[in-house]
């Protein structure tokens, strides 16, 4: 699916119940192909896309859910080293350097989009995750 096919059904994530043992669910917008293992000055070409790409369903989404708050998650990583901190925001973390967040207040949820590209060895995504966990 592409990403406009994903963001026209988005407003249910802010409603459906979660996958039993989590408070939260994810929804991956976009995926890269092949760039893990592939030249790095491709990689930082497919990144810059994505970011794009982010930044472009950041305002889709606002237009429903209003302006978003631009997060920082480095802190949170820095963090999981010496406290628990709960999922999704952990691996949020571990996975993103910053990230768009909505509360949705209607709903008691939050919502974050933002591009999982931190781990060279990892595929570059663009995620959006909706949880009940206030961030840490």
């Amino acid at each position: 699916m592409s990403p406009d096919q994903h963001l026209a059904g988005i407003g249910l994530l802010g409603t459906q119940a979660f996958p039993a043992q989590q408070r939260y669910v994810t929804a991956e917008l976009a995926t890269s192909v092949g760039v893990t293992a592939g030249d790095p000055a491709e990689r930082i070409t497919v990144a810059e896309r994505f970011h794009d790409d982010w930044e472009d369903a950041a305002r889709i989404l606002a237009e429903g859910w209003g302006e978003p708050e631009h997060i920082g998650l480095q802190t949170i990583r820095l963090r999981t080293a010496t406290e628990e901190i709960p999922e999704p925001w952990a691996r949020l973390s571990l996975t993103m350097g910053d990230a768009y967040l909505w509360e949705l207040t209607a709903h008691g949820r939050w919502a974050v989009l933002g591009v999982a590209d931190v781990d060279p060895d990892d595929e570059i995504q663009l995620l959006l995750v909706v949880t009940d966990t206030a961030p840490p």
